[in-house]
Order: structure tokens, then C-alpha cells, then sequence
């Protein structure tokens, strides 16, 4: 969103521009008001800010922001003075001066850009609207750019805990058009606190602290997680980076020695694979049986997914993702629900790999018009882990 902020002259709060709307810079009956002024002209100047595309989701294109000047006695940007009756791009802190006296701004893009999640199709319709209104950017996938989590209730998808570890907030839809509204009646933005979604998660109950810690960023700090599947490696991967630490994924072509999975540190993530799932080559459960054995032997036990999510949520890595730890069953029994990288209608969009100083995607896991929920396995599958790890300790 562009804004007009006071660098000089009277206290004055700034000016939120939303797109498609002409704000009239005067000093009498305008959109922005310059009444202490003389050097101000009835109609002195036009702002306008319009996007010269049509797809929001392309996070580099911000709105135009141009101004035109209609005055006496001159509009200035970065001291060079306009001329009349003509128009002029600005740009992320240029300074305008309207008039000849102390009237100045300096103007300023406020990057938006929100990531939804579990919306249907009507909301989502108008989420987009009012982002456009406010000159931000929807996209589907989360990247380092989101600045909001959009939900209708806070469910523990790859989404979730990736705006948790990047501090961002978690926003019912309705706060959006508040903050239309807001502008367009000239108050201050809507309190986020006002629209956090309740959360809707039996398996942990309510109480999460959905608020910024700056401690998850660091959550995973000098830990290395090893998937053993290329599919888990791309849906959850973003999440450990997020959160400092490292990803890797291992293959039967590219193995590693044993020493390598018990190096400390090191927390390889269980693939979860079953006799029943016919679809994964026997060569492959062969391969991922061997190292799990070789993990019990050494007294160290796979990481379930879920403990990923968990470690976020209660900002803890003792009773989460510790291979020399029990697991932790502080969970409410719930309906197990398939893992977010097992789900059959999760897009096969390929993720790139996470090279270091560049953008980190999570994947898109939503069709163009309805959101889907991926969930994280939560609950009764954590038990059954834990009964089935404390039987091979005991053997």
C-alpha cells in the first residue's frame, strides 16, 4: 500500500492510498487536506495509484503511484519543481513539497501480500478484492515475501507453521475489509488482535500462542532434518529452513554411511511407510526399513512430520524432534488424518531446491479457486509411535 507520510509542517497522520481513486491534494473540500498553507491551490494536485497488471500474484509488480500537479505556486519532487498540468511517476522514498512553504511528504510502499489457506471460493473472491483495494498481492504459496496468514480458523497445515517461524500474523479475512473501510473513512487500520481466527485443532486444544516469538526463528538451529522421501522432502523442507535449520534429502542413490544418520544434530524424519502401501517400490521399504533398524539399534528413533509442526507450536525442541527423547504424547486423541505429504490431491508442482540467500517457497497445495487443507497428522498416530518406539526399546 502506498503512503503519504509528513516529514514536515504540522503533526499529521499519514495518508493510506488505495488504488483507483483519485486523492486531490488541496486546501479546501480534498481528499488530502492542506488547510494551514497559503502557497496551497484549491485543487493543487492529483495522486493516483493503479496496477498495470491483472494477476495479483506477481509479488515484484507494486502499483503505479503518479502525481500531477494543478497548482500556483508549484509541486516539488526531491526538490525539482514540476511542471504544470503534467505527470510524474514516483517512487519509494521520494519526497514531494507541495507549495513553497513546509508542506512535505515523502512517500512510501508498504509491501501486502497475502497467503490463504482453507478459504472457499467466496472468500476467497473477496480477500483478492480487497487486496487489490489496498494495492497488495494474493498468492497461493507461501514465500519469505508473505506478510499474512489468511484463515477463517487456524488449523496446523505447512502454512501455519511457516507464518508462525517468519513472525507473521494469522488474520480472519474480515480484516481486510475493515482496513478498507478504515482507509476510506480515514481512521487508523483495524486492530489484528480483534481478528485472529479461533483455532480449531482438538488434538492440542485452544491454547497456542499464535503471536510473534522471535525465538522460532531460530527453533531449528544446528539441527539437520534427512528425508528419505522426495515427496515429504518438498512439502515440508521450507518449514525446517524457516526455522534455521538444515534439510537434506537422501536417496538410495545417493546414501549415506550409517555414522551419518547419528551424527548429533541429525533428525531423520519418519517416512511413515506401511506394508499396505502397495505404490512404494519393495526395494525402497527395503531401504527405509534398514535405516530405521540401524536408528534402533543406536537407541535413536525417526522423527515423526507432526513433530515438526509441534516444535513450532509450543517453540520447544526437548520433547519434539530429539531422536534420543520418547516422544511426546501431550495430545488430545483425535481421527487420524493422512500426513500432508502422503495426501494424493497435494499439487505435484515441483518446489525449487533452497539454495542459500534466495526466496524459500512452500508449494502450492490449492486449486485456483477453493482453498484445500493439508493438515498435519495430529494425535492418535503421535500414540501409536510412542507404543510401537517403547515395544522395540523393550525387545
Amino acid at each position: 500500500m502506498w503512503k503519504l507520510l509528513p516529514i514536515a509542517g504540522p503533526a499529521r497522520e499519514p495518508y493510506r492510498l488505495l488504488t483507483g481513486v483519485e486523492y486531490v491534494v488541496g486546501r479546501k473540500n480534498s481528499s488530502i487536506l492542506i488547510e494551514d498553507d497559503k502557497s496551497i491551490s484549491r485543487d493543487h494536485a492529483v495522486l493516483t495509484a493503479n496496477f498495470s497488471i491483472t494477476n495479483l500474484s506477481q509479488t515484484d509488480e507494486i502499483p503505479i503511484l503518479t502525481i500531477k500537479d494543478n497548482s500556483k505556486y508549484g509541486t516539488f519532487v526531491n526538490e525539482e519543481k514540476m511542471q504544470t498540468a503534467t505527470s510524474l511517476t514516483l517512487k519509494t522514498g521520494n519526497r514531494v513539497t507541495f507549495g513553497v512553504f513546509e508542506s512535505k511528504f515523502r512517500v512510501e510502499y508498504e509491501p501486502l501480500v497475502a497467503c490463504s489457506s482453507c478459504l472457499d471460493a467466496s472468500r476467497k473472491a473477496s480477500l483478492n478484492e480487497a487486496i487489490l483495494q489496498l494495492g497488495g498481492h494474493t498468492i497461493n504459496s507461501w514465500t519469505e515475501e508473505c506478510t499474512h496468514l489468511v484463515m477463517v480458523s487456524v488449523k496446523v497445515t505447512i502454512k501455519t507453521i511457516c507464518a508462525l517461524l517468519c513472525g507473521c500474523p494469522i488474520v480472519k479475512p474480515e480484516y481486510f475489509a475493515e482496513f478498507v473501510k478504515a482507509v476510506q473513512s480515514k481512521k487508523e487500520p483495524p486492530q489484528i488482535e480483534n481478528f485472529i481466527p479461533p483455532i480449531d485443532e482438538p488434538a492440542i486444544g485452544s491454547k497456542i500462542d499464535l503471536s510473534r516469538r522471535e525465538e522460532r526463528k531460530q527453533i531449528f538451529k544446528g539441527k539437520t532434518f534427512v528425508f528419505l522421501n522426495a515427496k515429504q522432502h518438498k512439502k515440508l523442507s521450507s518449514a525446517v529452513v524457516f526455522g534455521g535449520g538444515s534439510a537434506r534429502l537422501i536417496t538410495e542413490e545417493n546414501e549415506e554411511a550409517d555414522s551419518f544418520f547419528s551424527t548429533p544434530g541429525t533428525c531423520v524424519v519418519d517416512v511413515g511407510i506401511t506394508n499396505s502401501q502397495t505404490l512404494v517400490p519393495d526395494s525402497q521399504k527395503k531401504w527405509v526399513n534398514s535405516i530405521m533398524d540401524m536408528l534402533q539399534r543406536q537407541g535413536l528413533r525417526p522423527i515423526p512430520e507432526a513433530e515438526i509442526g509441534l516444535a513450532v507450536i509450543f517453540m520447544t525442541t526437548e520433547n519434539y524432534c530429539d531422536p534420543q527423547a520418547q516422544p511426546s504424547i501431550e495430545l488430545k486423541t483425535a481421527t487420524p488424518r493422512p500426513t500432508l505429504s502422503q495426501s494424493s490431491s497435494v499439487s505435484d508442482k515441483l518446489m525449487p531446491s533452497i539454495p542459500v540467500n534466495t526466496t524459500t517457497y512452500v508449494p502450492d497445495t490449492e486449486s485456483k479457486q477453493v482453498d484445500t487443507c493439508k493438515r498435519m497428522e495430529l494425535g492418535r498416530n503421535m500414540v501409536s509411535r510412542k507404543n510401537h518406539y517403547s515395544q522395540v526399546k523393550k525387545n
